[in-house]
């Protein structure tokens, strides 16, 4: 019979805390999908005002993550308010689905908090 080779999963030290790469893809991924998430509430908050305390809150997040503030992404965004509430429901479902991967509790109720909110803004803009 053929037998599975014992490995071990490969683990680098920064410091003295051990990271494997997995994580740190995961972590970054999550710093990826929060960002784009952010610059996506900024330009919302832009156009209708009132979330800045979602921005905080992101922007806060991201900092408690170790990640840097990116700069706004030069992205040409839809016109359309409800295609902008849909993307960002979109991305805050992927900030979900990853920190939930990683366990993440503190920014996986921040994302069902920004997905709750894109879901009423586009039911009301549609009544």
């Amino acid at each position: 019979m053929y037998e599975q080779p014992k490995t071990r999963p490969v683990v680098r030290r920064h410091g003295s805390v051990p990271t494997s790469p997995r994580v740190s893809g995961l972590r970054g991924q999550l710093a990826g999908h929060l960002a784009a998430l952010l610059d996506v509430t900024r330009e919302l908050n832009e156009r209708t005002g009132g979330l800045e305390d979602a921005a905080a809150s992101l922007t806060a997040r991201l900092a408690e993550l170790g990640t840097h503030l990116p700069p706004r992404a030069a992205v040409a965004y839809p016109s359309d308010l409800d295609a902008l509430h849909a993307q960002a429901f979109d991305l805050a479902g992927r900030v979900l689905v990853v920190a939930a991967s990683q366990q993440d509790t503190r920014t996986a109720i921040l994302a069902c908090r920004r997905m709750d909110f894109h879901t009423a803004a586009r039911e009301t803009a549609t009544a």
